[in-house]
């Protein structure tokens, strides 16, 4: 009589799965990354298990933790989108670690309250993000902190471009002016934090409600700087003592390649003042003054300056009521001008006449790849030849 086989009886409520002891690997990595907090370190674990590790890691572990450890961007990509739900990767170096420190940085600073909060935290958080934090955006500053705060080399040593907004979101009837702009305080910090930053290269202010006395100041600390090359000013209230002083930064000193004036409120005074400066700057390669009324005069002015000056490339005259002898300064500095590359002078009041001093002009030029002149009541036809004599340059 034979042994009969042993019958194992399987509980119905147990998986087949949990018969069976995980590998011991698999039960150390387990380990490891909920001991994280406690040991961040991979040891010597190779990089398939390295892998494992960071897919098991948890999404809240301390940013102090995890910043100077973690570098597999699998990780900070799932807690940046486990956060925000738009993560425009492009504007942050294309990496995902760049991306949540700066992004976090940026939130964190909007809605800092200097009364409640601790800035003693706020520097650290400054000093362990400073390694990640190239960019900051900030859209809706509600707080006036002290900006030399941010921009003390010691804290945030690596910060090339800043965009600063004051201002809130959804105020609706909650609405006081006072929320809006920066305050001259906020000017005064500015210009002395501008005075120490060597890696800031890219400053945009624009909609911050800057008159001529606060433009004023922050052209004061600009002065001393040496880094920033890309300035804009567009969509405030600076008119044309606030314009002087911006030209004063364009001496042969000048170390700024982009400026953009757009939507401001410079008249003829202010584009003396910016033609004055085109004379003998050599570093300007951009400049936008478009929906400033400049008028005739002063916009006469700035093309005779351009037409002399070597470095610059791009000039926007857009909605800036040029009339006819600005045309025919115009139509000069097409002939003569060999540097610049696109010229918009639309939306202005040119006529007919002008419209031929261009189209002529453009004959003898061979440099310029585009040149705006619609809605300058230049007539159908010379759009036409001017557009089409610029097509043939780039037809092959």
């Amino acid at each position: 009589m034979g042994v009969e086989p042993l019958k194992i009886e399987i509980p119905h409520h147990l998986n087949r799965h949990e018969l069976f002891v995980p590998a011991l690997k698999d039960l150390c990595v387990k380990v490891v990354a909920e001991n994280f907090v406690l040991q961040p370190s991979f040891g010597s674990l190779d990089k398939e298990n390295k892998a494992k590790v960071v897919d098991l890691l948890s999404l809240e572990l301390p940013l102090e933790l995890v910043g100077p450890v973690i570098e597999e961007e699998v990780y900070w990509k799932r807690r940046s989108q486990s956060r925000w739900s738009n993560c425009e990767l492009s504007a942050h170096g294309d990496s995902w670690k760049q991306l949540y420190f700066e992004k976090n940085l940026a939130q964190t600073l909007e809605n800092f309250d200097p009364v409640n909060e601790d800035l003693e935290e706020l520097k650290r958080l400054l000093a362990f993000s400073s390694p990640w934090v190239y960019n900051l955006n900030m859209k809706q500053l509600p707080s006036h902190m002290d900006l030399q705060v941010l921009l003390s080399p010691s804290l945030l040593s690596n910060l090339f471009f800043m965009k600063l907004t004051y201002g809130r979101h959804n105020v609706g009837m909650d609405y006081e002016q006072s929320l809006f702009g920066m305050k001259l305080s906020d000017c005064v910090s500015l210009a002395r934090a501008l005075e120490w930053t060597e890696t800031l290269t890219y400053l945009n202010l624009s909609s911050n409600l800057l008159d001529d006395d606060r433009v004023k100041m922050i052209a004061s600390g600009i002065a001393e700087n040496k880094s920033i090359s890309h300035l804009d000013l567009s969509h405030n209230k600076i008119a044309d003592r606030g314009v002087k002083a911006l030209a004063s930064l364009l001496d042969r000193r000048s170390v700024l390649v982009f400026l953009n004036l757009r939507s401001n409120q410079i008249h003829v005074e202010g584009g003396r003042a910016i033609a004055r400066a085109l004379k003998s700057n050599k570093s300007l390669l951009s400049l936008n003054l478009s929906l400033n009324r400049i008028g005739d005069e002063g916009c006469r002015a700035i093309i005779e300056a351009a037409t002399q000056n070597e470095s610059l490339t791009t000039l926007n005259l857009s909605a800036t009521a040029a009339g006819e002898s600005s045309t025919k300064a115009l139509g000069n500095l097409i002939r003569q001008n060999t540097s610049l590359a696109r010229v918009d002078a639309s939306c202005n009041d040119f006529g007919e006449e002008g419209g031929a001093i261009v189209s002529e002009a453009l004959e003898t030029n061979k440099t310029l790849q585009s040149i705006d002149v619609r809605m300058s009541n230049v007539g159908e036809n010379h759009e036409k030849a001017i557009s089409e004599m610029l097509k043939s340059r780039f037809t092959f």
